[in-house]
Order: structure tokens, then sequence, then C-alpha cells
């Protein structure tokens, strides 16, 4: 049973939410295509319910088509009861896994944000799955979802995608410019470098730089503005996650806020950026998720990666949606066999192609040419060598508005310092609910 402390924690946690995100109307529809007929399961068959989000029509075709064929292949044994559960990018999805909680209905196996996996753990809303996965099995992971997926030294997700932000350049521009562009992180350019060749790309007509500042004050702030803490040799909260101060207003985090500053201040990155600013050559460089790959070949753009710019230490972000098994789940062991069929190295590949988001797994990345040579090597290369996963804590809801909220102040000319300071206080105020 739940205590009263764990429910306010998560009731809370789903009012920053909603603070964050705006208000949004709740919408669960099942995919009837997918679900099972109770008359005609077999005897002795383990039926499972599992939520996954609502996202692009093919990848939700591919989690469909997926868990049919897990069907298939357990014919007899193991039946999915799958929903398609609206996920807006605001706070629908949480809003219904709150109400299946507070019922007592929790779907056996559910996805989530990587981020979040923490909240959830602490929250007893997630059960540990160390006892089940294979010591070979967890070694294929890239070392970022396991990062992402643990908490309190227990691992509790995995994922069947990764990510990362890249620095993307328009090559016709690049080559105008006279500029070569590093193609391994070992040429990475350092945060002066960097900022050089953003301001030699200026002109009256186009930018240096897009930040994707139009996304707007969230989690893209953290997921992409993170590094510069990271690669500056700083962190936003202590190992131990018991505090931010220190930490995020320390003066690593102090010096690299004020590097984001003068990105701004010295006018290679605009406010108010249009929608497809990189892609239509109104910006020379762009620091983006794998999604612009796409958008830009769309685009007809000739186009190009780079490592992500680094201050001391070469970092990069992490994390994306993964699976875990709920705390309600009456038949744990069986909902593993789905959480692992879900990102076994079939998933994982088909999930790549579909999404262009870079595998979660090894395996994957030496299957996968594409990988293995320029551009996406690069992608590879961070996500297993200077990948970093966002901070494991409970309190991660609120630390990361601080840090978007900070981030935006940058942008806007504010003191680094007395900002980070102001949010500091915000977050170990939260910090002591969690500590005590």
């Amino acid at each position: 049973m739940m205590s009263r402390a764990k429910l306010f924690c998560v009731f809370m946690l789903m009012v920053v939410l909603l603070a964050a995100c705006g208000n949004n109307n709740q919408e669960t529809s099942t995919d009837e295509g997918s679900s099972v007929d109770e008359s005609q399961a077999g005897a002795g068959v383990t039926e499972l319910s599992m939520w996954i989000h609502q996202s692009g029509e093919e990848e939700t075709e591919f989690y469909k088509k997926r868990i049919e064929e897990f069907n298939e292949a357990h014919d007899g044994e193991i039946k999915i009861n799958v929903e398609v559960v609206m996920d807006d990018g605001g706070s629908s999805y949480n809003d219904s896994l709150n109400a299946a909680l507070v019922a007592g209905n929790l779907p056996d196996v559910l996805a989530l944000d990587g981020p979040f996996v923490a909240s959830y753990a602490d929250a007893e809303i997630i059960a540990p799955i160390d006892e089940y996965i294979s010591d070979e099995d967890k070694e294929d992971f890239v070392d970022s979802i396991l990062q992402q997926g643990t908490y309190n030294e227990q691992l509790y997700s995995l994922g069947a995608m990764e990510s990362s932000v890249v620095l993307y350049y328009n090559k016709e521009i690049f080559e105008e410019e006279g500029i070569e562009a590093p193609t391994t992180i070992e040429d990475a350019w350092t945060w002066d470098e960097f900022m050089a060749v953003a301001k030699q790309l200026t002109t009256d007509d186009r930018y240096g730089l897009n930040l994707f500042m139009d996304y707007g004050v969230g989690e893209w702030y953290t997921y992409m503005g993170a590094p510069f803490i990271w690669s500056n040799g700083g962190e936003l909260i202590s190992e131990d996650g018991t505090t931010v101060d220190g930490y995020l207003n320390g003066p690593e985090s102090v010096k690299a806020f004020e590097y984001v500053k003068s990105l701004f201040e010295e006018g290679v990155v605009s406010l108010t950026p249009s929608e497809t600013q990189f892609e239509s050559g109104n910006a020379a460089m762009a620091l983006g998720g794998p999604w612009i790959a796409v958008s830009a070949e769309n685009a007809g753009l000739d186009y190009g990666m780079m490592p992500y710019p680094y201050s001391e230490v070469p970092k990069s972000p992490s994390g994306s949606m993964a699976y875990a098994i709920s705390t309600q789940a009456e038949h744990p062991e069986a909902a593993y066999k789905v959480m692992q069929w879900m990102t076994n190295e079939e998933s994982v590949i088909g999930l790549s192609e579909v999404t262009g988001m870079p595998p979660a797994r090894k395996s994957a990345f030496e299957s996968m040419e594409e990988y293995n040579e320029l551009p996406k090597k690069i992608m590879r290369d961070q996500v297993v060598q200077t990948a970093h996963a966002r901070p494991t804590t409970p309190a991660y809801p609120v630390l990361t508005d601080a840090f978007a909220q900070a981030f935006h102040a940058m942008a806007l000319g504010e003191d680094a310092q007395s900002t980070l300071d102001q949010q500091v206080t915000r977050v170990e105020r939260e910090l002591r609910r969690f500590n005590q």
C-alpha cells in the first residue's frame, strides 16, 4: 500500500508538470487491434496490460507491430493488452498515469520519459528489474541508458532508443566561409573556437547559430543546455542527490551560464528564431536533436554534423522514452519478458530506422552501417563516449524547470549568479521533502 506521503509526492509531481506545460486534456485510446479477447485466451495464459505513449504515426505503428509479434511468439504463454495513451508533449500522459495510480489499476508494463525514472521509482510506481536482467544483456546497453534507468543503485527501466544533440552545419555556407568542420570528438571545438566561428558566420541576414529557443521554456533547455555545465566540470546536483547548492549555482555552472549568455549578447543566436531557421539557411549552425536531420533532408539542405562543443571535457545529452514494470504487476517476471522484447536488438534497430533516433544497444550500432560513417558516426560516438544522463532525482521536475528558467534568463541578459541562487532556493525546498 502506498503511503499518503508518496501519493502526495506524485500529486505534486503532476502539479509541477501542469504548471510547466499548461492545461491539457486527458485522452486515452485503446488499440483494439492489439487487445486480447478474454474469451479466447487459453487456460494458463498470463495476460498483461501495457501502456505505450502516442507518438508519430510510424513510431506508434511500430510499437503495435512489435507487440503483436510478441503475442504470436508467446502464444499460449503470455498475452499483452495494449493501450495507446495520449502524449501531447505536456502533462496528459502523466495525468493518465496518476489517475491509474490512485485507482489502483496501473498497467503491468508502461512507457515513461527517462529523466523521470527517479520520480516514478521514489513514488513506488515502478519496480526494480535487477533480478531479471542478465549481466550479458545489461552490458549490451550503452552506459547512458543504464544511468538513466538507475535510482538508488537499482535498475528500474530500459530504453529502446537513445538520443543526442549534435552541432549541425550548412555545408554550403561553411565552404563559402572556408571553415573546416571537426569530424571526431577529439577534434571538437572548444567554447572559444565555437564562439569565434559563430561570430564569423553571423551576418545582417543570417545567425551563426540556432538553439531552437522557439521550443519554449521547458525540458528542451535542460536537455540541450546541461552539457555546457557538465563539460565545464560542473553538475546540476550533488552525487548523493541531497543538494543543488554549490552545484547548480557553483562556479563551474555560473561560468557555463555566462557563456550561454554571451552567445546572445554577441548576437550569434536569436531568442525568437523561425521554425525552419536552420533548414532555410537563416542560421549556419544548429544545436539540435536527431529529428533535425529529418527536417533538413526534407528541406533538401546539404548538412553535416559535428560534435557538441566543450569547455574542459566533451559531454553530450542523452535520454529518451523507456519501459518499466509497475509495482502493481502481479506477474513481474512475465512483464519483464515484454520489456526485454521491446528493447531487444531487433526492436532497437527497427525503432531507430523508423524514428532516426540512435539505438540503445552497442550491438545495434555495430549492425547499422550508417552509424559507422559520417554524418551519423558523430551521433554514435557521442552516445557511446560522451553521453551524460540527466540527474536521477525525485525532485527532477522542479530541478529541470529551474534550469530551464535560468537558461531563458541568460537569453534575456540577466545576471547568472543571482538567477541561479534564486533557482537553487526553489530546488532546495523541493529536495527537503525527499531528504526527511
